[in-house]
């Protein structure tokens, strides 16, 4: 297995620091927390530098908040990270990340991989169910019960341990895995006006991140802590969390790579024909059924074994559709002249994969519809109504549904006009970052613009 060193010395790079704030500001630059960062962005970049090269970031608390999902009719719990310095941070320690997660990565692995969409996932299973050419096969479709919520963070942490030899690296990733127990301890501290110095900061916090509870305890009483909050704090430190937040940069790499040894252990040693997950969701493809059961049971018994996961029972086994043709060889038809079939299409990645054609879920196509009819009625078009249409419109693009297209959404709207608003702001957001990169590289050849650094998240002056 290899193994990565030197991980945390070039995120300390001034230019890696700046990209990443310009990264983390996508989408977001219209908000006066993040336009204030940036126009002062040499100024933020050495305070972000002083914070990782004294590792004393600390994560905010954050209360969660509840989302509806129209498409999957789910209600989540996420937490929504602060761009000043939250997000940014994430930014730089993924961008190091990144390339140990993509290393060896099962390459049918889709999902918050880049390049490795719903449409690269929709090629690929179009291809391998038309490969069977008619012949009678199975589908095997599952998927990891609360996902991100149930990551076993100690396993995380062990995984990660094995790959990462930069020892300041692996702790900044066990605090981002730890940010909540963190986070609520250094509230309670801050809001009880408790002095404790940068070298006790940094300690307890590593403490914290590796589950090293004796010295967490040991730094909170050295501060003089006891009592009804000394019992309260080591109830926090103590338990044993799980899971990652739904909402962080982070959690999706974090997922993938929790991850990547089962995908080899699918293809590699239970040998299935064609496999594919989406995040955590699976499908394997095979001609026999009996296979896909034993398949089924062991990858059960890895996921309790090794990764502390379980399937959601929900799980199943059935043959592919396929049509019906009497004794003559010609297809049978129903009352609508529609060709009958039996068994039953793979609902997969937001698409509905029949044995003639690929669809989308009725879900998005109704979402789409009611996006088309809400732009309909509006005087001015937003950028972001703009972008979620045409990302819609990829969808149409790519399946065969154009008569819904036809019938639904064109009337609705103007597919041009939403294509010139996105590539309007797409412009606008180009030449604010060439401004941003020619005034730092004004300042640099002029030898001004360093500020003095100020105290942020606990960072001394």
């Amino acid at each position: 297995m290899r193994s990565y060193n030197n991980l945390y010395e070039p995120m300390l790079q001034d230019d890696y620091i700046k990209q990443c704030f310009i990264n983390a500001s996508k989408k977001k630059k219209n908000r006066n927390d993040v336009r204030e960062v940036l126009e002062n962005l040499d100024e933020h970049t050495e305070l972000l530098k002083k914070m990782l090269t004294e590792e004393l970031f600390i994560p905010d608390y954050h209360k969660p908040s509840i989302i509806n999902e129209s498409s999957s009719k789910k209600t989540r719990r996420i937490l929504k990270p602060h761009y000043k310095y939250e997000q940014v941070i994430h930014h730089c320690a993924i961008g190091q990340f990144k390339p140990i997660v993509m290393n060896g990565l099962y390459e049918f692995s889709c999902g918050s991989i880049p390049d490795r969409g719903v449409h690269y996932g929709k090629k690929y299973m179009r291809k391998w169910l038309d490969s069977y050419d008619g012949k009678k096969f199975f589908v095997l479709k599952m998927d990891v019960h609360h996902f991100f919520e149930s990551i076993n963070r100690r396993i995380l942490k062990r995984k990660l341990k094995e790959v990462i030899r930069d020892k300041r690296f692996y702790r900044l990733l066990c605090i981002l895995i730890e940010h909540d127990k963190i986070a609520l301890v250094a509230k309670i501290l801050t809001d009880a006006g408790v002095e404790i110095d940068a070298e006790q900061t940094k300690t307890l916090v590593g403490c914290i991140a590796f589950d090293d509870i004796s010295g967490a305890l040991e730094i909170l009483q050295e501060i003089g802590i006891a009592g009804a909050m000394f019992d309260e704090l080591k109830e926090i430190i103590e338990e044993m969390r799980k899971g990652v937040p739904l909402g962080y940069f982070t959690s999706q790499w974090f997922g993938n790579f929790y991850l990547k040894a089962l995908d080899h252990y699918i293809k590699e040693e239970l040998h299935a024909e064609h496999y594919m997950r989406y995040m955590d969701d699976m499908v394997i493809l095979g001609k026999s059924k009996k296979k896909l059961h034993k398949i089924h049971a062991a990858i059960e018994t890895y996921l309790n074994d090794n990764l502390d996961l379980e399937i959601k029972g929900d799980w199943q086994v059935f043959r592919f559709e396929y049509p019906v043709f009497d004794k003559g060889g010609n297809p049978v038809l129903d009352k609508d002249g529609k060709q009958v079939t039996k068994g039953r299409m793979l609902d997969f990645m937001g698409f509905q994969f029949h044995h003639d054609r690929t669809t989308i879920r009725k879900s998005n196509i109704e979402a789409a519809r009611r996006k088309a009819n809400h732009i309909s009625k509006q005087d001015k078009i937003s950028w972001y109504n703009a972008s979620v249409m045409l990302s819609y419109m990829g969808l149409f693009k790519h399946t065969d549904t154009y008569n819904y297209y036809i019938d639904y959404i064109k009337p609705k709207i103007n597919v041009k006009k939403l294509k010139r608003i996105v590539s309007k702001h797409s412009r606008k957001e180009n030449e604010h970052d060439r401004l941003e990169k020619g005034d730092r590289n004004t300042a640099g050849q002029a030898g001004g613009g360093r500020q003095d650094i100020v105290a942020v998240n606990g960072l001394p002056a």
